[in-house]
């Protein structure tokens, strides 16, 4: 499980922003608190912010960091690197962009990170800290120097002569069957990132998991059928030729003047079911996927489309022990209000992005926001009518 994310000098962020999933010491919700690794940990969090105020910007590092590790193995030595890094700033510029990750994996808490150019990697670095024992290192990297614990990372010696300069080195030691370094790329493997503007991209997983009823077929149908979105079936069409496509129709029932169910009509989904319906049916498959895995599923946009209880029934599977069994967790942006209630969400999953006067983006969550006397947000304030106050900040300025 993610434990918490370090960022700094990518795209909004000029300075260094931790997005943290522990659990603080408050009492709201404190069923949902998932442990692991001895840390106390959080299905979801949330991202508020005015438009432009870098709230995707979050869930596009962490995107970032998983993609220059996942691309690392396909780089060739002269290649370049994928880098973003703040550009309102005459030194940031040029300055590298640097990512750190905590997370729990196979009875350990790790820390990974990496400092890197388009041009180069310039400092790479794994801790692992096993139950009861202090933090590790594992290995650390500056330049083309490294320092490598024999006794604890052994599938590294000898092979940093092999790393060019714009390749990670847990990359290249997965490739060379490091099993530490390849189950770090696997748990880097299951951060999914999603654009929740756009499901149609996500509709074909969905529907042929139910067509070949794959595993989490039933998982995805009950799905379906608990939010409530007017229909008694689901049909999937599977379409073979030169270019194998799938398609679906609904089936509504059919009642007789005292409301008795007569019959059965079918529709196309894709030209008469609404665009809220269409986008859950098409995101059913990769939420499914992600609970049932025990993935991370990043979400830009989640409630795009979606009627407020939709959202809310999303969030309600993440933070359900009994159906979220391998700690699958959501971080996703949103400009649905609704949520920020302690009845859907605790204080320390609702965090909010906002422009100082640099135009460098500022992250913090509602549980560590202060007000002008130092005082820490109740539990008991109606905390959407102050964020829409612009209490916490965060919202849109107009002039």
């Amino acid at each position: 499980m993610l434990v918490n994310f370090t960022f700094k000098n990518f795209r909004s962020f000029k300075d260094e922003m931790t997005l943290s999933m522990e659990a603080a010491s408050i009492q709201e919700l404190s069923d949902a608190v998932v442990k692991s690794c001895g840390e106390e940990l959080l299905p979801v969090a949330v991202m508020y912010g005015a438009n432009s105020s870098g709230k995707s910007n979050v869930l596009k590092a962490l995107k970032a960091m998983r993609d220059v590790l996942l691309n690392s193995v396909r780089l060739n030595p002269k290649d370049k690197l994928e880098a973003d890094p703040f550009s309102l700033n005459e030194t940031s510029a040029s300055e590298p962009t640097s990512f750190e990750i905590q997370f729990t994996l196979n009875g350990s808490k790790f820390r990974y990170g990496f400092d890197y150019t388009s041009d180069e990697i310039i400092d790479e670095w794994l801790y692992e800290k096993r139950p009861g024992e202090r933090e590790f290192e594992l290995f650390l990297r500056s330049g083309n120097e490294f320092k490598i614990s024999k006794s604890r990372f052994a599938e590294g010696i000898g092979k940093q002569d092999a790393t060019p300069a714009n390749r990670l080195f847990v990359s290249l030691v997965a490739q060379l069957n490091g099993k530490v370094s390849q189950a770090i790329l696997d748990w880097f493997s299951n951060i999914e990132y999603m654009s929740g503007m756009d499901g149609k991209g996500y509709a074909g997983k969905t529907l042929r998991t139910i067509f070949y009823q794959e595993d989490g077929n039933e998982e995805i149908m009950n799905l379906l059928y608990q939010t409530h979105l007017g229909f008694s079936g689901l049909q999937v069409i599977m379409n073979t030729g030169d270019e194998e496509s799938v398609d679906s129709k609904t089936v509504h029932n059919i009642f007789d003047a005292n409301g008795n169910v007569i019959g059965q009509k079918e529709f196309p989904t894709d030209k008469m079911e609404s665009e809220g319906t269409k986008k859950m049916i098409e995101i059913a498959g990769p939420l499914v996927d992600a609970i049932r895995l025990g993935k991370i599923l990043v979400v830009d946009e989640l409630d795009a489309k979606l009627h407020p209880f939709l959202t809310r029934k999303i969030i309600g599977l993440f933070m359900d022990k009994e159906f979220n069994k391998n700690g699958a967790q959501l971080i996703f942006a949103t400009h649905d209000t609704n949520l920020l209630n302690i009845q859907y969400l605790r204080r320390d999953q609702i965090w909010f992005t906002e422009k100082d006067k640099s135009d460098s983006t500022e992250l913090y969550s509602l549980v560590e926001f202060r007000d002008e006397s130092g005082n820490k947000v109740r539990n008991d304030r109606n905390i959407e009518k102050d964020y829409i106050n612009g209490r916490y900040g965060a919202i849109p300025f107009m002039s």
